[in-house]
This record gives C-alpha cells, structure tokens and sequence, in this order.
C-alpha cells in the first residue's frame, strides 16, 4: 500500500517525473504576468511547438475557453472542472480518447491535475467570477512556461522564415541555371557544358524534396547552387565578351546581329560623318568609350569634319539598345528607328522619370547627346526592373563616371542583354531582338 502511494500519491493518477517536476512548476506560476490574451496569443503559436495532433489542440483550446479573465488574475488559479463525458461531447470523441489527449497534454507540460481527494473535478465561483474553490485541470503551466514556450515559437517562427527564403531562393536559382544552360550550348565548349549540366542534375537528385528538407540541408544547397551558378554566369559573361571582343574587331559590333540592318554602310568616311552628328568626339575622357552608333541619318552637308575620326572601337546597334531596354519600345508610341529619334525621346522620357533638367544637361555636356540617351535608356530599364531608386542620382553618377573616364555604358548594356534572356529561357535570341 505504501508503495503504491508513492507511485500514485493521489492515490488515483499516475506520477511520474515529469509530471511531479509540471506540478511543483505549475504551483509556482507567477500568475498576474499575464492577461489572457496574451496567453491566447501563445496558445496560437505552440502547436508546431508542442507537435500536438489536432484532437490535442482542440482539447487544449476547449479548456482555455473555460477560463475567465478573472482566473488568470494575481491570486487565482486558471483551473477547468469540466467532467471527461462533458469535453467527450464537445469534441465528439470517445470517453477514452480524450482520457488519452489530457494523458499527452500532461505529458507535455501544458496542464496539470489539481486533485480532490476523491479525484472528482469540481467548482465554485463567487458573484464576481472569481474561483472560490475549484479542483480539476489547471492551465497554469501556460503561465509557468510562457517565456520558454514563447523563445521556441520565436525560434520557429525564424526557422519557418528562413525555409521560406531558402526555398524560393534555391528555385530562382534552379531556373536561373535552366535558363543560362541553354543560352551557353551556343557559348561553352559543349564538354565543359555536359560537365555542369551533369553537375546541375546532381545538386537537383540531392535536393530532393524541396518541402520536407531542414533548414541546414536547403542551406548547404543553396551555396551548391549558388557556387554552380555564379561559376556558370562568369563562364558564360567571359566566353560572350571573346566573341564580343572577335566580332568587334571585325565589324564594329558591341553584340552580334541576329537579323541584318536595314542599312549598312560602314566606309571610313560614313564613319567619320556619324560620329560627329553623334556627338561622339575622340575625347581624352572617353578613351574606354570611343564608339560609333549604327542607323545615324547621313551627315547634312555644311557641318565641318571632326579633327581625327573614331577609330575602330566598339559599335553598339539600336537593335540591341532596344532589346536590352525594353522600356523605350513600351511608353513610346512607336520605337526609335535611329540614334537621332532616340536622343530626341530621351529628351521627353526624361521628366517621366523625374530625371531634372539639370541633371539632363550635365550628362549631355559631360558625355555628349549619344552616350547620354544611351544612358538614359539604361536608367530607364533599370528603374523600371527596380535596380535604381533614384534615376536622377543615377544619371548623375553616370555623369561623375563618365567625367573620370570610367564609365563602361556598353557593360552595363550588355548585362542588361543578359538577364533578359536569361529571364525568357522560352524565347529565342532572335525573337527578342524583333
């Protein structure tokens, strides 16, 4: 008999560790820190916490409603009365399933049993609702716990947002690989191609289940696919800028056509002529920027010859400017068909993008009118992407740059190129420059 008061000092229920250690905890709450709202708040949360079944929380849930605000009060007691066959009813259970989710929430730190000598749960409130005396379940552990429950809740909540970031970033990068894996077949040595294509598949069958993965697992592929994608995007940047580099030196081109210009003519003397009605002069502050613009109207005669012409730098064609800056083709009300129709819209896009006057002029002083339209379309496009927040003080770095020397228009052009074919993994190269 002794020892079977020692097991069960109740005489009844079943005492282990665990639930003498809720227990003491429990009659211990600092109950007053807080309302019971916020305990409601934390009820909210702890399912994820605690891993209770949906029988569990609805149990737990049902016993909270039966508090008072009173009861989680300084000086009272949060303590439910209601008989087994009473909660069976309400959540349409059996007797004995619901013995078996208070016996898990017991097990769970979350209520304890403040017992009559019989084990009978029972009651009695004043005219103000406060407990008199009452025996049976008692919900202050959610007091007790409150800080603890609360750090866990936080921690998961952290976690859960992490996956969430982990997720949709490792599927950007997946089809950012898909995308630039088929626009290097026609860039990368096909070896060297197979090689992280075979790579790609790997880091994808290691992946596995996107949804069921743990923070750790997403994180390690996240810097696999970040790795493979940073190695492939440089791969790819640096063998297009040799070709650039080769066809340059051969016909003037930044990027390579995909259709023939409607006009061509490329002598010496046609040259010379553009890149004085372009306003690109041989000047010491561009001598990284030297270029020619292609489909510029012939020169009108009367106008002197520059002193020395543009050499054979780089040529960037309207057909790419386009492309890269889809912007331009969408507000106008018809695309610009040469350099002189895109310096006179640029003059017009300029107040749409809240650029000031101001600013118009400096680069137009600075750079001269066809690298500031240039300019400006690359401004425009990146707006419009969100990249810049500020076109105005953008147009006006681009200024400061181009005063040094060290403005490159033709990179950032050919960036702009890339993520919108790397954007369209369904589109041809051909049909983007249509």
């Amino acid at each position: 008999m002794l020892n079977s008061a020692i097991a069960r000092p109740s005489g009844w229920r079943k005492q282990t560790p665990d639930r003498a250690y809720f227990s003491d905890l429990a009659a211990k709450a600092p109950i007053g820190d807080h309302g019971r709202a916020e305990i409601r708040q934390l009820l909210n949360r702890i399912r994820p916490v605690l891993r209770t079944n949906t029988t569990q929380m609805l149990l737990l849930n049902i016993l909270f409603d039966a508090t008072y605000e009173q009861d989680w009060q300084q000086g009272s007691q949060p303590i439910v009365w209601l008989s087994n066959d009473a909660l069976a009813r309400q959540l349409n259970i059996s007797v004995s399933a619901t013995r078996a989710a208070l016996r898990a929430l017991t097990d769970m730190g979350v209520i304890t049993h403040h017992d009559s000598a019989n084990c009978r749960r029972f009651g009695h409130r004043d005219r103000s609702g406060r407990i008199v005396h009452a025996h049976g379940i008692s919900l202050a552990l959610l007091e007790a716990r409150f800080g603890e429950l609360t750090a866990k809740a936080d921690k998961l909540d952290l976690e859960n947002h992490r996956r969430r970031v982990l997720r949709n970033d490792i599927t950007s990068l997946r089809r950012n690989i898909m995308a630039t894996l088929e626009i290097a077949k026609e860039t990368v040595k096909p070896s060297r191609w197979h090689s992280i294509a075979q790579r790609f598949d790997q880091l994808r069958a290691f992946l596995g289940k996107i949804g069921r993965a743990s923070v750790e697992h997403l994180e390690r592929m996240h810097r696999d696919f970040e790795r493979l994608w940073k190695a492939l995007n440089a791969l790819v940047m640096r063998d297009l800028d040799k070709k650039t580099d080769t066809k340059a030196s051969s016909d003037g081109h930044l990027l390579e056509h995909t259709t023939q210009p409607e006009t061509v003519s490329c002598n010496e003397e046609r040259s010379r002529a553009n890149a004085q009605h372009s306003g690109f002069q041989a000047d010491s502050a561009f001598s990284a920027e030297k270029m020619a613009l292609e489909n510029e109207p012939r020169q009108v005669e009367g106008h002197e010859q520059p002193e020395e012409s543009v050499k054979s730098g780089r040529r960037i064609d309207l057909r790419t400017v386009l492309a890269a800056c889809p912007i331009i083709s969408e507000l106008s009300a018809e695309p610009p068909r040469s350099w002189r129709e895109l310096d006179a819209y640029a003059a017009e896009l300029r107040p749409m993008f809240g650029v000031s006057a101001h600013a118009w002029a400096e680069m137009r002083q600075v750079a001269g009118q066809g690298l500031a339209a240039l300019a400006l379309a690359i401004t425009a496009q990146k707006y419009a992407d969100g990249e810049v927040s500020s076109p105005g003080g953008y147009l006006r770095g681009m200024a400061r740059k181009a005063a040094e020397g060290e403005l490159h228009l033709e990179k950032s052009l050919h960036g702009l190129l890339a993520r919108k074919l790397a954007a369209r993994p369904d589109q041809s190269r051909q049909e983007l420059f249509q």
